[in-house]
């Protein structure tokens, strides 16, 4: 309920309580409320009525105006009721009027259409009836004009073409076809007349043997002129020749068909049929005719023909390619057809392939065919013939690989005498020889996806090698012929992948925007380097064993007994290290002998921190000196394990760090070793008042608690505490 109460019903209640109170006494005074309300209500009243004499003067008046206007808006309303009647009556007649008009409209429109579809009509009977005229005569230019007008730019074909009127295309278009033929069988027998005269085709002749008269070749230049502008109107796209699904030979302009007409024939003689040069197992006979046929002539054809054909507004295409296509296109039909018997023989095939990938090279090289138009190899790289020939690639050079590595001595160096850095196995040379062969052999091919599978192939094949040669390691071949191979492979692979070919391999592998241009050999580079990285790890960790398994006379020689080394008296190696010694020389030697020289580093710095960590762990650590053993141990160290190392790295105390500062430690006078410990050992010294003791008497390497073990070493050192 107090929800449903208005403003006026709260200010009442409000008004009643504060009248009445909370007193249930002051009930009585509600009969006077009613009174005074009733009478406040009447006076109200004879104030707003008009016709009382009490009405306020203000409210009367302000009645009477809105009476006033109340009648001023009637009689507007009936007035506009009077014109909308006459209005309605004007836009009737209007309407009656703009229908008749509409009506004459369009039978003038009907009639204009009607005179102009004559006036096309005409227009085209009057160019019919002025070809028929003057095709037989002297003049050759106007009929060619003629037919333009009527095919050409802004001709009729052209003002037609938005049009509905399905007879009238028709009508034109069949009249263009007719003097399309009729045009194309005279000029074209005029030209192949003179093509007789000036002895075409030019066969086994060089340029400059073919030379016709100027007089006939600019006669053939003014006919192809005119055989470039008589074209077949419409989309020049529906000519196109469908060999199969996948090969589409667009179609060639007539004097580029004229020309290569005789070579058809003579083709056609040659390589069809129950000739004997038509053979299955000989596709290089026709291939290497072809070829022939395009290089002695293409350039004739372009020298003296892309003129007339720009001139005929063809300026999207070179005649002399196009002439080149033609011929190819011979030999594309003619392998179109031999195809399915050649495929069933494995070997025909494979010698197919071998004839068509280096008559491609030569195509793109020595003439420039574009890798858009159609080609022999497009025959191969329809679907189910490239299947069958990735098949035999990747048998043929499997088996290749199996017969590098199955030789006498597959790891003999190429030119040894003359290597002084890089050793290359054979069967490594070898292998890279058959990869780039492959790369050659793809190279050519038209689209990104193709050469992509060769690319896997590639891959696949790095792959099977490496898993060969760790084959052959844990078969007991000498892991420095591994490592030499797996070195030369690898550098190989980092200076092909900046190859632009292999660049653009990248780009349609990963998209021209990828984040990092790497290279198509990374993952591939990264699989050998850690196969690289593991063997070279096995052959240090043998060579240190090697050299420490001789170092037991050296370990308990008697160090901590050891007199003190008279100044008179020259320093000797000690007796007990002659053998580790040797055998490191022997090891450093072999190494240098039998590794490229940047493995070799590589072994040298490993062995190097191997026998460092060595010497450190089971030689001091486990010995007590005097001060004469401290001074043998750093003459041994210092002037002969130092020396082995010498020719190999400019500052060897950087390859030995923790021997050089056992040695630093162990032959430091003893006061300044005592200080060092009590600064060492000292609570108030802090981390960098530690890093500078050890600086100051020439640490590398070893912080508070080596130090502190070191020194213990020493036989002079007192005892702490």
């Amino acid at each position: 309920m107090a929800g449903s109460r208005s403003t006026v019903d709260e200010r009442l209640i409000a008004r009643f309580n504060q009248e009445l109170g909370a007193d249930l006494k002051n009930i009585h005074k509600c009969g006077d409320l009613v009174k005074y309300y009733r009478s406040e209500l009447e006076d109200l009243r004879d104030k707003i009525t008009v016709t009382d004499a009490g009405c306020i003067p203000s409210v009367k008046s302000m009645i009477e105006t809105g009476r006033n206007k109340l009648q001023e808006l009637d009689e507007k309303e009936a007035s506009l009721n009077d014109l909308e009647e006459k209005i309605s009556g004007r836009i009737e007649t209007y309407h009656q009027l703009m229908k008749e008009v509409g009506d004459k409209m369009q039978e003038i429109r009907v009639l204009q259409t009607v005179r102009d579809y004559l006036a096309l009509v005409k227009d085209i009977e009057n160019i019919s009836q002025e070809l028929g005229t003057s095709i037989n005569g002297k003049d050759d230019s106007k009929p060619i004009a003629l037919y333009v007008a009527l095919t050409g730019p802004n001709s009729i074909l052209d003002r037609i073409s938005g049009i509905e009127a399905p007879n009238l295309k028709m009508y034109a278009r069949n009249t263009a076809f007719h003097w399309h033929d009729v045009l194309t069988a005279k000029y074209s027998a005029e030209f192949e007349a003179l093509l007789k005269i000036i002895k075409w085709p030019n066969l086994n002749q060089s340029l400059d043997q073919f030379n016709p008269s100027k007089d006939h070749v600019n006669k053939l230049v003014l006919l192809a002129e005119h055989l470039f502008l008589v074209k077949l109107p419409g989309d020049q796209d529906l000519l196109n020749v469908r060999l199969t699904p996948c090969i589409i030979c667009p179609h060639y302009t007539t004097p580029v068909e004229l020309f290569v007409k005789p070579f058809r024939l003579r083709f056609q003689f040659h390589f069809t049929g129950n000739k004997q040069t038509n053979r299955l197992d000989r596709p290089e006979w026709y291939l290497t005719q072809v070829l022939m046929w395009a290089k002695e002539n293409h350039i004739f054809v372009g020298q003296h023909f892309q003129s007339p054909a720009l001139r005929a507004g063809i300026a999207n295409s070179s005649v002399r390619l196009e002439f080149v296509r033609g011929l190819v296109q011979l030999a594309v039909e003619k392998l179109i057809v031999d195809i399915e018997q050649i495929v069933q023989d494995e070997a025909l095939f494979a010698h197919l392939i071998d004839e068509v990938l280096p008559f491609e090279q030569d195509l793109k090289t020595s003439l420039g065919y574009p890798n858009s138009y159609p080609s022999v190899v497009s025959v191969l790289l329809q679907p189910l013939y490239f299947m069958k020939w990735m098949a035999i690639e990747k048998k043929f050079t499997t088996d290749k690989m199996d017969a590098m590595l199955n030789t006498t001595d597959p790891f003999e160096l190429l030119d040894p005498a003359n290597m002084d850095e890089l050793k290359i196995p054979k069967c490594a040379d070898q292998f890279i020889r058959l990869l780039d062969a492959i790369k050659e052999r793809y190279c050519c091919l038209p689209q990104p996806s193709q050469q992509l599978q060769f690319l896997e192939l590639q891959l696949e094949l790095i792959d099977n090698f490496r898993c060969r040669l760790l084959q052959l390691y844990n078969d007991g071949v000498n892991p420095t012929k591994i490592l030499n191979a797996l070195n030369y492979l690898t550098s190989v692979l980092r200076e092909w992948g900046e190859n632009v070919h292999y660049l653009h391999l990248h780009a349609a592998l990963y998209g021209p925007d990828a984040e990092e241009i790497s290279s198509v050999f990374d993952r591939t580079i990264e699989e050998l380097n850690y196969c690289h990285q593991k063997l070279v790890e096995e052959l240090v960790t043998w060579i240190v064993h090697e050299i420490t398994s001789r170092s037991r006379p050296y370990r308990y020689d008697l160090w901590p007994s050891m007199n003190p080394h008279e100044a008179k008296e020259t320093l000797m190696v000690s007796a007990s290290a002659s053998e580790m010694f040797q055998m490191t020389i022997n090891h450093l030697h072999d190494m240098e002998q039998e590794l490229s020289t940047n493995v070799f580093m590589i072994v040298v710095r490993m062995i190097a921190t191997e026998l460092d960590q060595w010497m450190i762990s089971s030689m001091v650590m486990n010995t007590k000196f005097s001060s004469g053993g401290a001074q043998q141990f750093h003459f041994d160290m210092t002037r002969n394990l130092f020396g082995l190392f010498s020719q190999y790295a400019k500052k060897t105390n950087l390859l030995f760090k923790r021997i050089n500062d056992a040695c630093t430690l162990l032959t430091l006078p003893l006061g300044s070793a005592i200080l060092l410990r009590e600064t060492l050992l000292s609570e108030t010294t802090d981390e960098e008042g530690l890093a500078r003791a050890l600086k100051e008497v020439g640490l590398i390497i070893f912080d508070k608690n080596i130090t502190l073990a070191v020194l213990d070493r020493r036989n002079d050192m007192p005892r702490n505490g």
